[in-house]
Parts: structure tokens; sequence; C-alpha cells
């Protein structure tokens, strides 16, 4: 009996799975801090929510341009950089961007160990179970992903949904709770309005990477040209719109000069909400939010020197692929 032939077009991700890829890989351990750091500007910090989630949906048309125009370009920015500057800009944005992807997985996995402490502290106290759990997540994933983009991306699907719920549920359920006198003086900053505006703006402006990530493993998207485009816009208004609505509530429920002290933020509104065990809901939705990012980044891990190695501009023992 011979062995099942494995269909190439059936592992392919669509439209939900392309958005999930955008969306958790944009929101990580990193947005659960950002009310309290942004706390020290007060309500103007808003309007820099709105600057860079503004940039950030113009640097997402760009990309839907080019995944639209550059055909069957795996590798996204690699990609869009070959076809349009030739192969040594291309080699070092793919090195460049491989590297950051490195340091981004050692820093997700970090942040994964520390939340689950909450749960476990165990894994908190000894130095060697932190290690083994941060590197048993990274193989973990990595092996969930050598069975194909169709599995890590269910993975990425199931653990974005589990990592909104409870950003959305304080978001929207806390502006039922707010106190409009914390938003008041506009800006409690000694910087000037302009100023304070373009400090927020630098500050939030990181919570954006990750905005491409749908234009990276075009070979394995279905219809890219139609999917692509509407993963990265509908992706990055999704997360802008979880930001925004995240910061407005946090900021108003807790007080400014409270929240810029707070280590987190959103688990400090939760409890004052629903009462202390609401802080495990926020814990375990941080959890799943770095275990989902690193699902996200390991995807993008692999795909930026596979395509760079099936240009010849990499060693091409990164072109290798299984039957998957």
């Amino acid at each position: 009996m011979s062995a099942p032939i494995f269909d190439p077009e059936k592992n392919k991700i669509g439209l939900v799975t392309s958005t999930s890829l955008v969306i958790g890989n944009m929101i990580a351990s990193g947005v659960f801090m950002l009310p309290a750091t942004l706390a020290i500007y007060g309500g103007i910090s808003l309007m820099g929510w709105l600057v860079s989630g503004l940039g950030a949906m113009f640097l997402a048309l760009v990309f839907s341009w080019l995944s639209q125009h550059v055909k069957n370009a795996t590798g996204g920015p690699y990609a869009y950089t070959r076809e349009g500057l030739g192969e040594f800009p291309a080699f070092q944005v793919a090195w460049g961007y491989w590297i950051s992807i490195w340091v981004t997985n050692a820093a997700i996995a970090v942040g994964f160990v520390s939340y689950l402490t909450a749960f476990i502290p165990a894994v908190g106290k000894s130095p060697f179970l932190s290690i083994a759990t941060g590197l048993a997540a990274i193989w973990f994933l990595t092996w969930i992903n050598s069975l194909g983009i169709r599995e890590g991306g269910k993975v990425q699907v199931i653990t974005t949904i589990m990592n909104l719920a409870p950003l959305l549920l304080i978001s929207l359920g806390g502006l039922f709770y707010m106190d409009t006198g914390n938003f008041m003086p506009f800006n409690i900053s000694t910087e000037s309005n302009l100023g304070a505006i373009t400090s927020a703006t630098t500050l939030t402006l990181f919570a954006f990477q990750g905005l491409e990530c749908a234009t990276v493993p075009t070979g394995n998207v279905k219809d890219p040209e139609k999917t692509i485009p509407r993963a990265t816009i509908l992706g990055t208004l999704i997360a802008t719109l979880v930001y925004v609505l995240g910061t407005v509530a946090i900021m108003g429920i807790i007080p400014p000069n409270i929240l810029k002290d707070s280590q987190a933020p959103f688990a400090d509104a939760a409890a004052s909400i629903w009462g202390e065990p609401a802080r495990y809901l926020i814990a375990g939705g941080a959890v799943v939010s770095t275990f989902g990012a690193l699902n996200g980044w390991i995807i993008m891990q692999g795909q930026i020197p596979m395509a760079a190695a099936n240009d010849r501009l990499f060693p091409k023992i990164f072109a290798k692929e299984n039957k998957r």
C-alpha cells in the first residue's frame, strides 16, 4: 500500500490565520505595561497612540500594496528590498531582520516564564527550572511548526483569541468604571504639548512591530494577492483599537499618580473592578499572549532565512524542507 501523497496546497493558511499572525505578533507582553509607561504624560498620551496608529496604518497600506505588486515573494520586507534595490541590500535586511527575531524570541520566552510564575511560583525560584521552561516552550513550538505552517497557524489562531479576550474584557468593561477626572489636566508632564505627543508616539510605535508578518510566509498563503493585504490592514486595525481602548480604560480607572508606579496596570485595573482573583485572568492572558507571540515569531524565524537561501543569499541548508 503506497504512502499518501502530501498536498502542499492543503497546508496553506487563509485570512483568519494570516490576520492572527499579525495581531498575535504585535500584541506581545509589552502592551501590558504601556499604560503605566504613558501615565507620566497623562491623557495627552492618547494623541501619541493616534499618531503612531495612523503611521502604522500607512505602513500597513504600503506592505499591502507591495504584496500585490511583487508576486509570490516569500520573505516580506526582504523580498521587497531585493525586488527594488538588489541583492546586497536584501541580504542586509534578511540578516538584520533575522537577528532581531532571535532577540525578540529570547525576550518573549523570558516574559512567558515571568508571567507563568503567577501560576507556578517554583518556576521563578529556580534558575534551572526557569531556563528549562523557556527552552521547552521554544522547542515545543518549533516542533509544532515543523509539522507545517498550518499547524503553527492553528496555535496562532487559538492563542490570539485567548489573548484578545481578557484585553477586550478590560478595555470594554473598564469604560463603565472610568473617572474622567483622571484625564485632567490633559498634559501632566513637564514637556510642551507637542513634546509630550512626540514622546508618547515614540514609546507606542514599537507596539506595532509585527504588522508586516502576513507578508513573510507568502508562499504558504492561499490567494496571497488578496489575503495578505486584507490580513495586514485588518490585523493592524484590530491591534490599534485594542491598544487605544485599553489605554483609555486603564487611565480612566487608575489615577495617573498611582498608574505610573504600577508593575501590572491591566491586572491592577481588573482587581479594582472585580477583586483580587481577577489578577489571574490578566496573568493568564499575558501567558497566552507571550506564548502565541513566540509561536508567531518562530514562524518568521524559519521563513526569512528560507527565502534568502532560495535566492542563494544564505547557505542552501536554510532552504531545506521536510515533506510538510
